[in-house]
């Protein structure tokens, strides 16, 4: 009689845990459909345990113990602490490499622009970026000027910078929005006018390296930190330009690698064909070695680059990079940052190992006017 009682009882004990490991594989299973998530898990090697870090679970699965495998509450969502808003694709200059082509000409109405901003900063936002397209193209940089206005002023962020290629800003602009910003970077490739023609950085006969300088000079004059962006490629890896970078001595000197994205400037759809602008990373890495003296240039890669930047276009959609295309998330404004989020591929790991949170607000960096 005991056997049959002890027998019956091992007998249920055992269906227990069938059907507790059943429910937790479906509740796990359940949960990676809701948020389209994947677990991802990563081994501890410098430790004698193995600690495993599990994202995107169930709050009550978080603490669990398994054997020798600890599973460790984590973070599960991205705050958009760094975001690069690009509200046009509409630009005046043809760069060959362009990664962010005028596919469309939409531009949000500048009231909803403010409100997704606003749910950005609700949701962590400390630097927006605002870039196109060519950000002064938009009703002749008003549209640019008030989001910055907007974003220093309402919503207190620590950071506000523009990307332009610099040849529509006017002072006036600086005189009205000036005290907003805190970085403007303008974009540069070469310091020879006829290797910008071969590239594109132009428009007609106007000479994009008048407009560099008198930006510069306008940056120094209403005390907006000056940036300088330059894509290495094809054109101009042997050129030398330490003399050039010194004398307009910007913050930041970002180098990045001519990058294709299929869809933008590869590819059947693509508005650019940017393949013969592309170097390799042993030539990428020479350009670097010629310019080693200059303090202020920050490398970036394509494998830094690619996934290390939460992209926004310009109907407020996160594009996630990570397969080569510009994938889309749906609006935040209709789903909320949270969710937008979770399809934007951010690599949250390499934004901060190519120095992607740095001292980026112009009261912070000592800067001689």
């Amino acid at each position: 009689m005991e056997l049959i009682i002890f027998c019956g009882a091992s007998l249920i004990l055992a269906t227990i845990i069938v059907i507790f490991k059943l429910t937790f594989t479906k509740s796990l299973k359940a949960n990676n459909q809701r948020s389209s998530h994947h677990a991802h898990i990563e081994l501890d090697r410098n430790e004698n345990k193995t600690a495993a870090i599990i994202t995107a679970m169930p709050a009550e699965l978080l603490e669990q113990t398994v054997g020798t495998t600890t599973v460790l509450p984590v973070k599960d969502k991205v705050v958009p602490i760094s975001v690069n808003y690009h509200f046009t694709r509409k630009c005046n200059y043809k760069c060959g490499f362009c990664f962010h082509t005028a596919k469309t000409s939409f531009v949000l109405p500048l009231d909803t622009a403010k409100k997704g901003l606003q749910m950005l900063k609700d949701a962590g936002m400390e630097k927006i970026n605002f870039s196109g397209g060519e950000p002064f193209i938009v009703k002749r940089g008003t549209m640019v000027g008030e989001m910055v206005r907007f974003c220093k002023q309402t919503l207190q962020l620590p950071s506000v910078s523009v990307v332009s290629n610099g040849s529509l800003i006017s002072e006036n602009w600086f005189k009205k929005y000036g005290e907003y910003l805190d970085i403007l970077a303008v974009s540069c490739d070469s310091f020879d006018p006829d290797t910008n023609e071969k590239i594109g950085r132009q428009q007609g006969q106007k000479n994009h390296l008048d407009s560099l300088l008198r930006v510069r000079r306008l940056c120094m004059e209403y005390k907006v930190a000056f940036k300088l962006n330059t894509v290495v490629n094809t054109y101009n890896k042997h050129e030398d330009m330490t003399d050039c970078i010194l004398q307009l001595d910007p913050c930041r000197w970002k180098v990045f690698q001519c990058l294709l994205i299929d869809g933008e400037n590869a590819g059947q759809d693509a508005l650019r064909n940017a393949e013969t602008f592309v170097i390799n990373d042993e030539e990428f890495d020479k350009f670097l070695d010629m310019h080693k003296s200059v303090k202020c240039l920050v490398p970036e890669s394509n494998e830094k680059m690619q996934n290390s930047y939460l992209i926004l276009d310009e109907y407020m959609r996160f594009l996630d990079c990570t397969q080569g295309s510009k994938q889309p998330s749906r609006s935040l404004l209709d789903v909320g940052v949270d969710n937008a989020l979770m399809f934007s591929g951010f690599d949250e790991r390499m934004f901060l190992k190519r120095g992607g949170k740095y001292v980026w607000s112009k009261s912070d960096m000592n800067l001689e006017w």
